[in-house]
């Protein structure tokens, strides 16, 4: 006995509407649910407890120097992660002529100090970085400045020795990123340069790099994601970051769990809105490139 077709159709739509219904329930992102849950908690705590309030406005100082120092720092770590990119992209080679070994030997000296550069910051943490910047090579250029009758503008203690230390630590990662993506140019688009007769400088300038960058933004962008929350490490040479200040204030009202919680919100805010701005440029790259 075959079963008609109006009494399959039936079975049929159920079976697509309960699929429909399972993939919605595995692919809904929950955790942003449930993040979405807890700030609106917190939110509503910061607005109704005065005592939220109050953290929420003390806190809310250290913003402005949190955002300022990692902007500072990742522009610096940018100029630096590009051209040191740029120097572990081509390793030197044996020159041709008096002139030609001079110049490879100076290369290759070059090149390996970059190497040891990224080497030793990429294996260093960051929060033993910010103490030799602040308590070792500050107080050390400061001498030396001072034989020369020259007074040093800041101390080692300030926001410049944190940005010192965030730079060219996150130099020494972005360079990696650089590198990887000049490589990842097609070595027939050079020779088809040089064909042309272009020169190095020249096919960086006008081929390589605006190639490379196209696809090494996402990568950037989640680097300056993290180098906001790394900028709370700071705290330790006593900078009135967000941290810092949390820290002082839940010293004073040993109110631990509410000034830590606001802490918590006010970064989760900015990393959240600095991942949902890598998202739509990772969303525009995608569109240009359909």
């Amino acid at each position: 006995m075959t079963s008609r077709p109006s009494e399959i159709a039936p079975v049929e739509n159920n079976r697509r509407r309960t699929g429909s219904i399972t993939r919605l329930i595995y692919n809904f992102p929950w955790w942003a649910l449930i993040m979405f849950v807890i700030g609106i908690w917190l939110l509503f705590l910061i607005l109704a407890d005065e005592f939220y309030t109050g953290v929420f406005q003390t806190l809310s100082e250290g913003v402005a120097l949190t955002l300022g120092v990692s902007f500072a720092a990742y522009s610096i770590a940018l100029v630096i992660g590009l051209v040191v990119g740029i120097i572990r992209s081509n390793p030197p080679r044996p020159g041709y002529g008096l002139r030609g070994q001079v110049v490879s030997v100076l290369q290759l000296v070059v090149y390996h100090l970059a190497t040891m550069y990224v080497q030793v910051l990429r294996g260093l943490p960051i929060l033993v970085v910010i103490l030799i910047v602040a308590f070792v090579g500050v107080p050390a250029l400061r001498n030396f400045l001072a034989t020369f009758g020259i007074t040093l503008g800041f101390r080692g203690t300030s926001a410049t020795s944190a940005i010192i230390a965030l730079a060219i630590t996150y130099g020494a990662f972005l360079s990696e990123v650089f590198r990887g993506g000049i490589q990842s140019i097609e070595r027939g688009q050079l020779e088809a340069a040089r064909s042309l007769g272009m020169n190095n400088f020249q096919m960086l300038r006008w081929i390589v790099l605006p190639q490379a960058l196209r696809r090494i933004l996402p990568p950037l962008g989640n680097d300056m994601v993290a180098m906001i929350k790394d900028s709370s490490l700071m705290a330790i040479i006593g900078i009135e970051d967000i941290t810092q200040i949390a820290r002082q204030t839940s010293s004073v009202n040993f109110r631990f769990t509410e000034t830590y919680l606001v802490v918590a919100l006010l970064y989760l805010t900015l990393t959240v809105i600095g991942s949902m701005l890598v998202r739509l440029m990772e969303q525009r790259l995608e569109t240009d490139d359909r």
